[in-house]
């Protein structure tokens, strides 16, 4: 048996440490150029499947432990975030993830110093090697080999792979071991392109849902409510028209001056416009909105308002304005009630809206789910746009009352 010195060099043409190596007989070197030959084949096909990254690299050190001369093969990954290799996958004498191995910072051991110089570190003397920590497992296993090598894509580092053999590794191993490191990186950049793309394409599909949402609560509670309005006006008015058609012609302009707002506001709903509050006057855009809801009704109506008196976001007054909407309009239509109490009170760090009715109130259903209940689950979904929460109180004849809390900093 005849040993040769290997003088490797990496891609930057930096010496690396000289490995002694033996040659073998002819046999021998056949079907070690076989079981890499397979090694490369099957590494290949682990890294274009679509699992996991920790699966496939788990999958890949369990092949060169079964392809080539070692013991142990491990793989770690960079997290750029603090500059950590994190162990993605161990096989051979240990196949834990856990311990003083599982992260390792950039320049410490040698899995780090190999990460932070971008070079690789090969020796055949394991035993007595300065370099190579717990010299004491090292000659309990029978540890002779060490190869590892950075995971380098575009000079940037992605990663670590290193193994340990009980026999020497030889010049053709360590060259198979080093295309095996560049397949590898590959691999890891591509699942990482492969998870960022998954990424981006869950976070599209929910903006598109929240905006369907958001344009379905803008109908309903606006666009729709609008439309049905007409509609009853309209059918109420069929028989004076009949009748006396000349004093039909204010309630035909408030209802033309309904349509266009209507209009209006489906077009700005459409493009997410809305900003009812503009002014930040959050007690002036409720008093403009319940007046405005119960101008058809018979229905009495008081504002109160307590505390220091603050501005609002525009969006905070929107949300609010939609939230009493909606609230007015559940009083006309099922309520039958004499009277509408409005409150605002500012306190220190939010402030509380309560709409009171004196109607008929209700027993929640709870075999009805949010499904049938759309308008409840919108004013509920406004509140938590803007930091808010929203509560429903009501008692069968003692009417219903809708609060809402809004921090001063509202989320925008």
């Amino acid at each position: 048996m005849i040993d040769v010195e290997i003088t490797a060099r990496n891609a930057a043409d930096v010496r690396l440490p000289v490995v002694t190596s033996h040659a073998t007989t002819a046999d021998e070197a056949a079907s070690r150029s076989v079981r890499e030959s397979a090694l490369r084949g099957e590494i290949n096909h682990l890294l274009t499947k679509s699992d996991s990254t920790r699966r496939t690299l788990q999958a890949c050190t369990d092949a060169i432990v079964n392809h080539l001369n070692v013991v142990f093969a491990r793989i770690w990954t960079l997290r750029r975030r603090n500059e950590v290799l994190e162990l993605q996958a161990s096989s051979g004498l240990y196949t834990g993830l856990g311990g003083k191995y599982s992260r390792v910072p950039m320049g410490h051991l040698k899995i780090g110093l190999i990460a932070e110089t971008r070079t690789p570190y090969l020796t055949n003397a394991a035993v007595g090697d300065p370099r190579i920590e717990n010299q004491e497992w090292i000659q309990r296993e029978g540890i002779v080999a060490f190869a590892g090598y950075p995971l380098l894509v575009d000079d940037r580092v992605v990663g670590v792979i290193a193994m340990f053999g009980r026999l020497p590794i030889s010049a053709e191993t360590l060259e198979t071991i080093g295309s095996i490191a560049g397949i590898v990186a590959q691999g890891i950049e591509r699942k990482r392109s492969q998870t960022k793309l998954r990424r981006a394409i869950e976070a599209n599909r929910r903006a598109v849902l929240a905006e369907r949402t958001r344009i379905a609560r803008e109908m309903h509670d606006g666009l729709l409510q609008n439309v049905a309005g007409i509609a009853l006006q309209l059918r109420a008015l069929l028989p004076r028209v009949r009748s006396a058609p000349g004093d039909a012609a204010t309630d035909l302009e408030r209802i033309l001056e309904l349509t266009e707002r209507t209009g209006t506001e489906a077009r700005l709903a459409v493009v997410g416009m809305r900003h009812v509050g503009e002014s930040g006057d959050i007690v002036m855009t409720l008093r403009r909105t319940v007046e405005q809801g119960l101008e058809e009704g018979a229905i009495a109506l008081s504002v109160n308002v307590r505390g220091r008196t603050r501005a609002m976001p525009s969006r905070a007054c929107d949300a609010v304005s939609l939230i009493a909407q909606h609230a007015i309009a559940n009083v006309l239509r099922h309520a039958r009630a004499q009277r509408v109490q409005v409150a605002v009170e500012f306190g220190v760090r939010r402030v509380r809206i309560s709409i009171r009715d004196d109607g008929r109130g209700f027993v929640a259903d709870p075999r009805r789910g949010q499904a049938t209940h759309f308008g409840l689950q919108g004013m509920r979904e406004r509140a938590r746009e803007i930091g808010g929460r929203l509560r429903v109180r009501s008692a069968v004849e003692r009417g219903t009352t809708v609060s809402v809390l809004v921090p001063y900093e509202s989320r925008l």
